[in-house]
């Protein structure tokens, strides 16, 4: 076969090739590429086989090569699907079909012969994928929307390159520069799909956390309102599970909180029908109301029931489909308590279970999905701080010891700042957070993303006092929904920075330093919004350094991009944020104690652990300030690698 009746194909699957490319960047996450290796893996086993059967000319290359494209788009399947054991035996059939292959080549087998049973055995693995594509339903698949829409193209295109073979053969001049050319588009329609999924997810996710923080904002607002009116902590539950019930779709929610004097869970509000996750008699399954009586009025033991079980383990619960979970299948299979989808969260504060907040669909065929898990689990830190500071707010009403407005938000503010920091399993951390003004507009937060990663963040909102304060805690409410194991540095930022822009006034932007840690391969990933540098003290050669990528604050554009630098820490090596207040304090000269000093003052304790480090660096920053006024809040994070 000559080279020159090659170039048509070549050029498409080059084409292809940088499609594919373009497509691949659009996505930073390892996640969102899976399913794109195998399409790359098809056009490398296209190219080759030209190239080999030109060279070699061994017929047995064709029905091979054939062989790996369908094989290679059952894998791409099943990046979206689950491997089952008759995937299994088909691979293992197609392993032994290559081995025959060999052994029919080194036998000197004829070639018309091996050619015909491959041909037969090709057909037989597009009837396979065939079958296995047609399985896919958006019902039970959610994200192959790349499946359902190209799947058609995909087996035409594989039957037609077939018989276009089986027709003309494979050195007819037209099936190289025209009939299969024109297949291979068909693998480019599958590469198109995958652009307009990514676009769509990302439209999705916009809109999610948009609908999201509007909630989040309109619960704030009726709470504020509540709180207002002094009323009771009854009135302020049921707030709270309306909204969460209405934010998700739920038919009907439930509070239930620990009781102060019994190892139990109490129903404090409800709404809609909440059935009981337990028997019921047959008296108290009369009507609707006695139904929801029942509930209101039954303590359940901590530990018992999916409720109390969540109390006790303090992890939330998804039952996406309830029919499949030991625990509640025979509500959906009751009439009467029929469930069909359940989440459950508990309620925490400063590693305290207050009790646990759960939303339910009631529906046939409606179910919770990860998105709404991921809602409830962010809208129950709040709502467990805001029934905590409601109980301290309702003592201090009560013993008539409020001093001022400014305290009482102060207190509520400690509680959105980190508790234990997340386990580091080959290091430590220390923060300090000094307000200006009793509430600070500085936030500092360790997430732990997954076993091994966490991520670290400090953030500075412009201005002081109760306004600044606000904005923070809409900045941390907007952190934790959009952080995720699977998003870089700079990809959260620009979520965050989506979020708020539009949301607040110009003159209260914020600016934030983010990094993510992995502690397997010690490797640091940092992005910055126009924060000051991350300081990085390299133990080994005892240098300081700074790290800094560009950024505009957040809350200033709305598309505003992000950079990110990534580089690896010893052991020894020590990680610090830091924000305005503490470069910027000054003396009673008017002096500001300046970068250089706070970079003196951390390489002076170069063996220091985090919280001796931190407490170095406030005395040093003390001493110099004297007896002049705090202008501005002081925060510090500090990580040490061991």
């Amino acid at each position: 076969m000559e080279l020159a009746l090659l170039w048509p194909k070549l050029f498409v699957l080059l084409l292809l090739a940088l499609v594919l490319y373009r497509v691949a960047t659009l996505r930073s996450d390892a996640a969102g590429r899976e399913g794109l290796w195998p399409l790359a893996a098809i056009l490398g086993i296209l190219l080759a086989r030209d190239l080999a059967l030109a060279l070699t000319g061994i017929s047995v290359i064709l029905p091979l090569s054939g062989l790996a494209v369908v094989v290679m788009y059952l894998v791409w399947l099943k990046t979206f699907t689950e491997w089952t054991t008759t995937d299994r035996v088909y691979m293992a059939l197609n392993v032994l079909a290559v081995v025959a292959a060999v052994a029919n080549r080194l036998l000197d087998t004829p070639v018309e012969v091996g050619a015909f049973h491959y041909g037969l055995w090709i057909e037989a693995n597009v009837v396979y994928l065939a079958v296995s594509l047609g399985l896919v339903s958006p019902v039970t698949n959610e994200n192959a929307r790349v499946v359902l829409r190209t799947r058609f193209v995909l087996l035409s295109a594989l039957a037609l390159s077939h018989l276009v073979l089986l027709l003309y053969g494979y050195e007819a001049a037209l099936v190289h520069q025209a009939l299969l050319p024109v297949t291979y588009f068909a693998h480019g329609a599958v590469i198109i799909a995958y652009y307009r999924w990514f676009h769509e997810q990302e439209r999705e996710s916009v809109a999610y956390y948009a609908a999201n923080l509007e909630s989040m904002f309109d619960f704030m607002k009726n709470l504020g309102s509540a709180i207002s009116r002094r009323i009771e902590m009854s009135e302020v539950l049921d707030i709270i599970v309306k909204a969460a019930s209405r934010n998700l779709g739920a038919d009907a929610g439930a509070i239930l909180l620990v009781d102060e004097y019994e190892d139990v869970l109490r129903v404090r509000a409800t709404q809609g029908i909440y059935p009981p996750i337990y028997p019921v008699p047959d008296i108290a399954r009369v009507t609707t109301g006695s139904i929801k009586r029942h509930f209101a009025e039954t303590p359940i033991p901590i530990g018992e029931t999916i409720l109390g079980e969540t109390v006790r383990s303090a992890e939330p619960v998804l039952v996406s489909n309830a029919a499949e979970d030991p625990r509640i299948s025979g509500n959906a299979a009751d009439d009467v308590l029929f469930v069909s989808s359940l989440i459950a969260v508990p309620l925490i504060v400063s590693n305290r279970v207050l009790g646990v907040i759960s939303t339910l669909k009631r529906a046939e065929n409606q179910f919770f999905d990860e998105r709404d898990f991921e809602h409830l689990r962010t809208f129950a830190e709040y709502a467990s701080v805001t029934i905590d500071n409601i109980h301290t707010y309702l003592e201090v009403l009560e013993k008539r010891e409020m001093e001022t407005e400014l305290d009482i938000a102060a207190e509520i503010q400690s509680k959105l700042l980190p508790g234990n920091a997340a386990p580091l399993s080959n290091g430590s951390l220390a923060s300090v957070t000094v307000p200006a003004k009793g509430v600070s507009g500085d936030y500092h937060d360790v997430i732990s993303l997954d076993g091994r990663r966490l991520a670290m963040v400090v953030a500075d909102v412009a201005g002081k006092g109760i306004p600044a304060a606000m904005v923070m805690v809409m900045v941390r409410s907007i952190l934790h929904l959009v952080v995720s194991p699977q998003r870089e540095a700079a990809a959260v930022l620009g979520l965050v920075n989506r979020g708020i822009t539009g949301s607040i006034d110009l003159d209260h932007y914020a600016t934030m330093g983010y990094l993510i840690y992995d502690q397997d391969s010690r490797e640091v990933t940092y992005a910055n919004a126009a924060h000051h540098p991350l300081l990085v003290y390299r133990k080994k050669t005892s240098k300081l350094l700074q790290v800094d990528t560009e950024g505009l604050p957040i809350g200033i554009e709305r598309d505003a991009k992000y950079a990110q630098k990534r580089f690896t820490v010893e052991s020894g090596d020590m990680l610090v944020l830091y924000t305005d207040g503490m470069v910027e304090a000054m003396n009673e000269q008017g002096t500001q104690y300046g970068l250089q000093s706070l970079k003196e003052a951390v390489k002076r304790f170069p063996d220091a652990e985090p919280q001796q480090l931190v407490d170095n660096v406030m005395a040093d920053l003390e001493a110099f300030v004297g007896n002049a006024r705090r202008h501005d809040d002081q925060t510090m994070l500090a990580m040490k690698v061991q």
